[in-house]
């Protein structure tokens, strides 16, 4: 009988270490955001080029922390193909702001010869 529920508490042990192993975690990654226009003529300045978009569905801090609902919000790519900087940026309109995710240099096209 002791076996039994020896094995038992250590299969339920497992099933919630795998099920924490396998869940992600939210972090605060600190992000840089600005008045849209100054983070625009930023962009210009470094010569980038909008080369994508696309709506994203992503969490954002309401007045409780971060919201349950996600705000589905603008996701652009500026690449300047001479000098392969790049900027990953989200738009937030009930901000007029932009928040800068990434931008970095050495930009590669998928295909391209490295």
């Amino acid at each position: 009988m002791k076996d039994k529920l020896w094995w038992g508490l250590f299969s339920i042990g497992a099933v919630l270490m795998i099920h924490n192993a396998i869940a992600g975690s939210w972090n605060d990654k600190p992000v840089m955001c600005e008045q849209k226009e100054i983070v625009l003529d930023t962009i210009r300045s470094k010569g980038e080029l909008p080369l994508m978009t696309g709506v994203q569905s992503t969490k954002v801090r309401d007045t409780d922390g971060l919201s349950d609902v996600p705000a589905h919000i603008a996701l652009q790519i500026f690449v300047n193909h001479q000098t392969k900087t790049f900027s990953i940026l989200e738009y937030h309109p009930s901000y007029n702001s932009i928040c800068i995710i990434a931008y970095g240099d050495d930009w590669k096209t998928v295909g391209e010869k490295l």
